[in-house]
């Protein structure tokens, strides 16, 4: 977070888009209002702080030195936006590419290591018929909007099964945002007979668990 000072009073600035404000609660609310958490900001873990912030690892080390990070809290927000430079954002890399199925004749573009395991371990597992990619829209409401919601995958299995699923590490699953299209996906779901799924690191351990297991039998 930054401090402007003008004319000796107290500026605080939004370090996503400029807009200032007069007290530190009017720049909380409006991060939290107008920015996507995950995306935009991550809340400081502490309770008893609760600050948006970009990088939890910078905001303990200069406002909670003696506190330690907990376990499986996102650190980092996934773009940054700088609106006092002509490059407006930038965002975070991670591992991306293209996996070639020869089960569905087709590629698939993936955004991090975690989607090209899962598209690996698919592709082998017998009781997978066809996986496809963002392949339907979901609408669902956030912050009095109506928004669209795609799913990262949607997998058929030889007994007819057709599960929905999202591939998200935990620290992820607890954005309000994802949350709410999730519950949209359930619902959904059940109206027309699948399941919906968060694949977190557990349900990454369980697939590739199961591609092992078939190999053994």
């Amino acid at each position: 977070m930054w401090k402007i000072y003008q004319k000796d009073k107290r500026k605080w600035t939004c370090f996503v888009c400029g807009v200032e404000h007069e007290t530190y609660e009017e720049f909380k609310n409006h991060i939290i209002t107008e920015h996507e958490e995950g995306q935009d900001y991550i809340k400081c873990p502490l309770h008893r702080c609760d600050a948006p912030v970009r990088d939890v690892r910078a905001h303990f080390k200069r406002y909670h030195p003696n506190d330690k990070i907990p376990k499986n809290c996102p650190l980092k927000a996934l773009v940054w936006r700088d609106y006092r430079t002509k490059k407006r954002h930038k965002t975070v890399k991670f591992n991306d590419g293209y996996f070639m199925s020869i089960k569905n004749n087709s590629r698939f573009f993936y955004r991090s290591g975690w989607e090209l395991e899962t598209y690996e371990g698919l592709e082998q597992l017998n009781e997978v018929v066809s996986f496809k990619a963002e392949a339907i829209k979901i609408p669902y409401f956030y912050k009095g909007r109506q928004r669209n919601y795609i799913p990262d995958l949607v997998v058929q299995f030889n007994d007819g099964r057709i599960e929905i699923w999202e591939i998200k590490p935990t620290n992820q699953t607890i954005f309000e945002k994802n949350k709410a299209k999730w519950a949209a996906a359930k619902v959904y779901c059940e109206a027309r007979g699948w399941k919906f799924i968060v694949q977190t690191e557990k349900g990454m351990r369980e697939l590739q668990f199961r591609v092992r297991k078939q190999g053994l039998q």
